[in-house]
């Protein structure tokens, strides 16, 4: 009996640290690093979503900087619900080649004016040439455009990256 006991004692003593390493790993899921394909997977779960003035709720729609700070905040990422202010919350990227998925680009409001006005997320880069596709809150709901379209061409005017590469 006594040999059960000490055998079930050392048991338990061995399997003790494998016990506290799986719980420890559980703790470290809290800590992943967000990918921009993170961002893109989440982002696109709202495809078709309405446009909706100063909103952020996928059940009423999104304006664009709400749509942007919606996705990050649900990645554990906040920004500011203003496309002016999220411009400034990164680090700048000069050139388009550059970009990756998950960055966040920026059009003027109108072709005549340098200020910053709408925002969306880089969902995919041709390396090549510089051009993206985005996805945004356009007037017509969440959906992908791209920055070949005359009308971003015309309206671009940077990016920057919140997320560690």
């Amino acid at each position: 009996m006594k040999r059960r006991l000490y055998t079930l004692f050392i048991s338990l003593l061995l399997s003790f640290p494998v016990i506290l390493s799986g719980y420890a790993n559980t703790s470290n899921d809290s800590t992943k690093i967000t990918t921009g394909n993170d961002i893109v997977q989440r982002a696109m779960k709202y495809i078709g979503v309405p446009y909706r003035s100063g909103r952020m709720n996928p059940k009423v729609g999104f304006d664009c900087s709400g749509f942007t700070s919606y996705v990050f905040k649900k990645e554990n990422i906040q920004l500011t619900h203003s496309s002016r202010s999220q411009f400034t919350q990164g680090t700048q990227i000069c050139d388009c080649k550059e970009l990756h998925k998950g960055d966040l680009v920026f059009f003027s409001g109108s072709r005549n004016s340098s200020q910053i006005g709408h925002v969306g997320i880089v969902t995919e880069v041709n390396h090549q040439t510089g051009s993206f596709s985005f996805i945004h809150a356009s007037r017509s709901g969440v959906c992908i455009s791209s920055s070949t379209e005359a009308y971003y061409q015309k309206r671009y005017v940077g990016a920057c990256r919140v997320l560690a590469v």
